[in-house]
């Protein structure tokens, strides 16, 4: 054993962790230190308050994971969309006092949503954050989009967020934010989170605001989805229609047609009959130049749980059903 791990172990023995903990925590340790190594120079016992820092660095990484109520936050968020979700590796960053780590990323289409934790490292301010509350969380997931004939203006999404929990044991919020409508480009490298401000109660007071404009990066792969037979895109109206096991999208074309089913809540049907909701959010996006005749508009909803789309046996479009068993294919 090295003078440097020695000393860190000793550092480590005054602190309430199980021995698997420290092992962790001492791993982690030694890979930042190698890391970090430079040429030329000898290593120098570190003093008492170094290592305790560095032992706080490696803290970082393990203080989300810290709290059972914290786990649960995301197992629950995420429920039986696990599998399809996109695991993020990337470092927290600290905000005007606030740490966010990006922890998952689900995608389709035209749907992306991103899962953020957010620990208050200088009060309680998150404590305030209202779960579920409309516009709580004021942020987007910004990608690469494809060129789309935008020359005129025309182009773009909706984009939404909230706050879905809060552990007091980490003083930590668990944040969704969602953009939907915005035609993604074939390479998403470059995606980032985007928050703007959080914000609680009656008239949205404003507990934190990120002045510098900082972004989150993130990696995004988007569910496979599906083309539904031409039926169900007359039947609505629509120029095509698109299915995932994350939600359902509509493309329009023009202005005519999309405004009647703007609102409505859609449901699909399983062969055991169950009913699969996907309740409007107000997800939608356009794209294309205004007035001409590529002009499109994208109607997006978001299934409450993963849909086998093997087993669709029709969709409601609010109150109107739809048989489209064995009408979807792929792109």
């Amino acid at each position: 054993m090295g003078r440097l791990e020695q000393d860190y172990r000793e550092a480590l023995d005054g602190l309430r962790f199980s021995d698997a903990g420290k092992e962790r925590i001492m791993k982690n340790l030694m890979e930042r230190q190698t890391g970090q190594s430079v040429k030329g120079k000898r290593f120098r016992p570190l003093r008492a308050a170094l290592i305790a820092a560095a032992v706080c660095l490696a803290l970082v990484g393990t203080a989300f994971a810290a709290s059972p109520g914290l786990r649960n936050l995301l197992a629950e968020a995420l429920g039986g969309f696990a599998p399809y979700a996109q695991e993020q590796g990337g470092e927290p960053c600290v905000i005007n006092g606030i740490e966010f780590r990006v922890k998952s990323v689900l995608a389709d289409d035209f749907t992306v949503r991103a899962f953020i934790e957010a620990r208050d490292l200088e009060g309680d301010r998150l404590s305030k954050l209202v779960p579920n509350e409309v516009d709580a969380v004021f942020g987007l997931v910004d990608v690469p989009r494809k060129d789309t004939d935008n020359s005129e203006g025309m182009g773009g999404g909706t984009m939404g967020g909230t706050c879905l929990g809060y552990d007091a044991e980490t003083k930590t919020a668990l944040l969704s934010v969602t953009s939907w409508g915005l035609v993604l480009g074939d390479d998403l490298s470059g995606s980032e989170v985007r928050l703007f401000d959080l914000n609680a109660g009656p008239g949205q007071q404003t507990l934190w605001e990120n002045m510098e404009g900082t972004t989150l990066p993130v990696e995004i792969k988007p569910i496979p989805s599906l083309v539904a037979d031409a039926e169900l895109a007359s039947a609505l109206q629509a120029e095509e229609v698109r299915i995932s096991n994350l939600g359902l999208s509509a493309i329009f074309k023009g202005d005519a047609a999309w405004p009647q089913f703007a609102g409505a809540s859609v449901r699909a049907r399983l062969t055991d009959g169950t009913l699969v909701e996907a309740p409007w959010e107000g997800g939608q996006g356009s794209f294309g130049a205004y007035g001409t005749d590529s002009e499109r508009k994208v109607l997006v909803w978001n299934f409450r749980e993963p849909l086998e789309l093997e087993q669709v046996d029709g969709i409601y479009v609010g109150e109107e059903y739809f048989p489209v068993k064995g009408l979807f294919t792929s792109r």
